[in-house]
């Protein structure tokens, strides 16, 4: 590489389309949310428990992802190309390995979590719906990653665009038709197996599905840190939301919406991490890597400072057009406007903790980032429990600002002390 210009392009040719992707999918679940939205709070706390749901049991394919990635990432910088075509196919076999094992799970336990988030029974009709599409969704999921580090991003966004267009159009006749929450969540499904259709037609030559041990254990290796990270992760929101659903359905309700706005912002920053830990893992893949490593630091390092300042004002304009509209009773929008301000400065720290936490995933530091993740969701689950006792939805958003900067600081030590970077 020969000049910060070059490494800048290419650092966004990776990150840009990636993070987009991420934030179209997420766009894809905040529809659903939305559309629900007119059917009142109740249906919103209700669908939003079972968003969160779905997030903890799509955990596993998450971390068999960005462990393929870090793996795929690391064989282009040695040129090993039949090494990364075979390294995603065993990826897609072990994500659908663990989705079966995931929908078993919630098949038997369903039925308690009306119970468990105090929530209307009708969330169990959208989440069961949403099972069938799992699967698909798992594959996707695989093969987008595989083909974002691969250099196709473009592909992989404009297929996500087609999609929720599809699926804005689907939810409205949904909702329209008075099909309710069935109808939106099957209108999901079905934007779930087109996608998969479409992408696996688009990789088609770029993987082999055949069976290789070395290549599984490799992924496991890699994902079994990246499962715990995941698990203690959002596992600590599963039981946040668990929290916040017995401080009543105005609070619950406004706390569902601008968390599915907050989450617009976490992916995309998480979907730009990604293209980091791409970058830093096919350089460190390469000899001779040191002029690298520093350019592409520096490069990180000036974008994060952007994305500082585009992000929280991205949540901001978002909330203040959408909160009066989604919010239909005037005590939840009120409370919605309390929270804000928390939102915002909670949306400055995303993008410092994501280019840490991407850098030590390129770094395949993923068992400490584990064992770090234990740490911080205890304390989180603590303090939040504490601090929402006092100050309600309020305290759950003090402490997520208190959380993200907390682990900023201790990723961006470890990285100093491993010497590879000088962050």
């Amino acid at each position: 590489m020969n000049s910060e210009k070059e490494m800048m392009k290419r650092q966004l040719d990776l990150s840009v389309p990636s993070a987009f992707d991420y934030i179209l999918t997420t766009l894809i679940s905040m529809v659903d949310v939305f559309a629900i939205s007119f059917l009142g709070s109740e249906a919103v706390a209700a669908i939003g428990a079972m968003t969160s749901v779905i997030f903890f049991y799509n955990l596993i394919i998450k971390s068999i992802q960005v462990s393929n990635n870090v793996i795929v990432a690391r064989e282009i910088g040695k040129n090993n190309l039949n090494e990364m075509k075979i390294s995603t196919g065993n990826a897609v076999f072990l994500t659908i390995i663990a989705q079966i094992i995931c929908i078993l799970i919630i098949l038997i336990f369903g039925n308690s979590l009306p119970r468990l988030f105090k929530v209307s029974h009708i969330c169990l009709t959208y989440l069961y719906i949403r099972l069938v599409g799992s699967i698909p969704y798992a594959i996707t999921f695989i093969i987008t990653g595989h083909e974002r580090t691969n250099g196709r991003s473009r592909q992989m966004l404009y297929i996500r665009v087609l999609s929720l267009v599809l699926n804005i159009v689907l939810d409205y006749y949904a909702i329209k038709l008075n099909y309710g929450v069935a109808g939106v969540a099957w209108a999901t499904v079905i934007i779930e197996f087109i996608n998969m259709i479409l992408v696996m037609i688009s990789a088609n030559k770029t993987i082999q599905y055949k069976y290789n041990k070395i290549s599984i254990l490799n992924i496991i290796h890699l994902a079994k840190h990246a499962i715990m990270d995941r698990i203690f992760d959002r596992g600590g929101k599963l039981i946040l939301d668990i929290i916040l659903s017995r401080l009543g359905t105005f609070q619950y309700a406004a706390h569902v919406i601008l968390n599915q706005i907050e989450a617009f912002a976490n992916d995309f920053c998480y979907g730009f991490g990604i293209g980091i830990t791409n970058n830093v893992g096919i350089a460190l893949g390469k000899k001779g890597r040191g002029g690298e490593l520093q350019m592409i630091q520096k490069v990180i390092n000036k974008i994060i400072n952007y994305l500082t300042i585009i992000v929280p004002s991205m949540i901001l304009l978002t909330s203040i057009l959408l909160l009066p509209i989604l919010l239909k009773e005037p005590q939840t929008l009120n409370i919605a406007y309390e929270l804000l301000p928390f939102v915002v400065i909670y949306a400055i720290l995303m993008p410092i903790k994501y280019k840490y936490s991407s850098i030590m995933e390129g770094m395949k530091e993923f068992k400490f980032i584990a064992h770090l993740s234990f740490l911080v969701n205890t304390i989180k689950i603590v303090l939040a429990y504490i601090l929402s006792k006092y100050i309600g939805v309020k305290g759950v958003w003090l402490t997520f600002i208190i959380i993200y900067s907390f682990t900023s600081v201790i990723l961006k030590n470890k990285i100093i002390k491993s010497k590879i970077f000088d962050i």
